[in-house]
């Protein structure tokens, strides 16, 4: 997975994952990538800083809950609660199940579908081990409440 910071034509900023750079390029040529904001399709990547973790500073970072109280940018969490509202209005809740859900569809033993749910840590590796491409759907502030 990668996650790209991307702008669109009115000027909103936003970020988004994708399953590798190629699949960016070829949704954003198709259209497939769209501003949570204002639904444009015109759409470009915008510089991002990359994400380093030395120990030292994996050791000090805090658990999220503990960050609830941090100040968010308004715009990116609209961003956020728009994308996960489309995802889970477009997706078959399958609870615990998901591990077991997601290979039996990319294995081919059931149909297509977009799915979301629950999934242990030891679950969730072995399906990125198995090349099985799934997401992570953000917590919000509301969520660690």
């Amino acid at each position: 997975m990668i996650r790209y910071r991307l702008g669109c034509s009115s000027g909103h900023e936003f970020e988004s994952w994708f399953r590798s750079s190629a699949d960016y390029d070829v949704q954003a040529k198709t259209g497939d990538v769209a501003c949570p904001l204002c639904g444009s399709t015109t759409i470009e990547k915008l510089p991002m800083a990359p994400a380093v973790v030395s120990s030292r500073r994996a050791a000090s970072v805090k658990p999220q809950a503990e960050h609830a109280e941090t100040n968010h940018n308004p715009s990116e969490l609209a961003a956020l609660r728009a994308a996960r509202k489309t995802v889970i209005e477009n997706s078959e809740d399958v609870g615990t199940r998901f591990a077991e859900e997601a290979r039996k569809i990319h294995f081919g033993e059931t149909e297509e579908r977009s799915i979301r749910g629950n999934s242990t840590f030891e679950e969730a590796r072995a399906l990125f081990n198995d090349g099985i491409p799934f997401g992570v759907l953000p917590r919000l502030p509301e969520d660690l409440d």
